[in-house]
């Protein structure tokens, strides 16, 4: 490979990471709090592709490495195969973890005005709270969630997926939904319901039992 083309396929490669930021499509890949490095990272690409293009300009054929080719192959895979957020099938052969308790006072849950919004994890953790015996006030309180669905032998699950870092690390928060009949498996929808506690006792599993489902658009952030 040519200097020149390294260099050119440095300044591609900062530019796809832009594309992906500026279009959105970032998140279904590293968390929103990303968004600052990687544009910084990005525009040193672009930089320093830019500058070693002026500086080989004027100089005789230098060649770098065979191996500098792999710098395509981030930009094949996200203008080729365009691989989406993870679903279903990443979140039904990840292990199922509890999720982590809410920063600082979870607050109470005010149904007043109707079902309260909860992310999974929260859900999750609240419902935890309660089989354990711990003081928690999400017994027949009605919530609701949003996820995507997941088949499984024992009915189906609502899902969605905690990202620490990038899509790498990520791990599902699952809630079986009783009641209701299972959606196309995949599709992001909205359940309405209360939490129904388990007779087996798993504390490290919660169930819904549904009221309510329809489908939703997907979200801009499709992690929690």
């Amino acid at each position: 490979m040519k200097r020149a083309a390294q260099d050119l396929l440095m300044i591609l490669l900062g530019g796809t990471a832009l594309w992906l930021v500026f279009s959105g499509e970032y998140t279904d890949y590293v968390k929103p709090g990303l968004r600052i490095p990687l544009v910084a990272a990005a525009v040193v690409l672009v930089l320093l592709g830019a500058a070693g293009l002026l500086r080989d300009s004027g100089e005789g054929h230098h060649h770098a490495p065979r191996v500098a080719w792999l710098l395509c192959l981030p930009v094949l895979a996200v203008f080729v195969i365009a691989p989406p957020a993870l679903g279903a099938f990443t979140a039904g052969r990840a292990v199922a973890r509890p999720a982590p308790p809410p920063a600082g006072d979870a607050g109470a849950l005010d149904a007043g005005a109707g079902p309260v919004t909860l992310t999974l994890g929260e859900f999750i953790w609240r419902a935890y709270e309660a089989q354990t015996g711990q003081p928690s006030n999400i017994a027949n309180v009605p919530v609701r969630l949003v996820g995507f669905v997941r088949p499984a032998k024992d009915g189906w699950y609502l899902t969605r997926l905690k990202m620490n870092c990038c899509a790498g690390d990520a791990i599902p928060f699952q809630v079986r939904v009783r009641g209701l009949p299972r959606p196309r498996a995949g599709s992001w929808v909205e359940v309405v319901g209360v939490w129904a506690p388990r007779k087996d006792g798993q504390a490290d599993a919660q169930d819904i039992g549904g009221r309510e489902v329809q489908p939703v658009k997907k979200p801009e952030n499709p992690y929690e």
